[in-house]
């Protein structure tokens, strides 16, 4: 699991880029294990921040990877495109995700790879449900109060939740046809029975307290935000339902 911090910025803001900057080197100062530090950025064209931090020549080394004397780890620039195969290996990289939304910082949080995540937001709306995710860590000292959390779901929910992960294939979510139907009869009750069911409250519960892949947890939340619109799916149990909803408020 890596650990994640943000600065609580938008849009240009050159001092963010460089706290972020001097803040990854000091992790990698006090991690020997850490190789190198990442600008994770969306495509090649995605410079102009660090054009006016370095210059343009600078830059076209960065993405060759490029090491500054005061940092004991060299700079890269990845895109989401190059950065595919940091999905493997051990946790040696630190990445700062430079004008990401959440669901682009989400893919990463997977990757083997990668020990830190620091998170510079371009409108940080886009970034709230990563932040109040995982409880990310301010570190330009702004303070923030309980409402950077995000929500948690009802008892019944976690209750349910942790049922299906823990008869479910892990590796694989619900790509099983048997954990799919699984996956479908749980939210086909929860959505019928409970007051509400947030399909991200659920899939960042599932993320951050039962570990489960991102993309695995956005399936369950795409289940719960088609019963949500109104729209129906194929599969799961469709009688009995109430049965499933008794036996998890029992165990409240």
């Amino acid at each position: 699991m890596n650990t994640k911090f943000y600065i609580d910025t938008e849009a240009n803001d050159d001092k963010a880029y460089r706290l972020a900057m001097q803040f990854a080197c000091e992790l990698a100062k006090k991690d020997s294990n850490m190789k190198k530090i990442v600008l994770y950025i969306h495509t090649k064209q995605n410079t102009g921040w660090f054009d006016r931090l370095f210059g343009h020549e600078d830059v076209k080394r960065l993405f060759n990877g490029l090491k500054f004397n005061d940092c004991p780890v060299p700079f890269k620039l990845e895109t989401k495109l190059t950065y595919k195969s940091a999905m493997y290996g051990n946790a040696s990289d630190i990445v700062i995700c430079c004008g990401m939304d959440a669901d682009d910082i989400l893919k990463i949080d997977d990757y083997h790879s990668v020990k830190y995540i620091i998170a510079i937001p371009w409108l940080r709306r886009l970034t709230d449900k990563w932040i109040k995710t995982w409880n990310a860590f301010e570190i330009s000292g702004k303070e923030h109060g309980d409402d950077e959390k995000l929500s948690e779901p009802s008892e019944i929910v976690k209750i349910a939740m942790q049922e299906l992960t823990d008869t479910i294939n892990m590796s694989t979510g619900i790509s099983h046809p048997m954990d799919n139907d699984r996956a479908k009869t749980y939210i086909r009750t929860l959505h019928k029975y409970e007051p509400e069911l947030n399909s991200d409250i659920v899939t960042s519960y599932l993320i951050r307290e039962l570990n489960w892949d991102t993309q695995h947890a956005k399936d369950i939340g795409k289940l719960i935000e088609t019963l949500n619109i109104g729209k129906y799916f194929q599969g799961g149990e469709k009688t009995g339902l109430q049965n499933y909803y008794k036996r998890w408020k029992a165990n409240k």
